[in-house]
């Protein structure tokens, strides 16, 4: 529309994003949860429509490496009684 925006890149697993592309409806699906994860997250409200995969680029601009943190199991603990 010309004007400015605010765009969100969302990193995602390349085989998952081919089961993601077979099915319309599953894309749509989790792009709708991401959406409401991001909005819940920054606390910013998002547009659920609109939005766009780009076709013959991954991503704009330039991308950084990722790592997956993991995080601590919990520990089991027994409880007497």
């Amino acid at each position: 529309g010309g004007r400015g925006c605010t765009a969100y890149d969302v990193v995602v697993n390349s085989g998952f994003f081919r089961t993601l592309q077979a099915d319309p409806l599953y894309l749509e699906f989790f792009l709708t949860v991401a959406m409401e994860g991001l909005s819940e997250k920054y606390g910013v409200e998002l547009e659920l429509t609109g939005w766009r995969v780009l076709r013959n680029r991954k991503f704009l601009g330039s991308i950084s490496a990722q790592n997956i943190r993991a995080r601590p199991r919990p520990h089991i603990q027994e409880l007497p009684g």
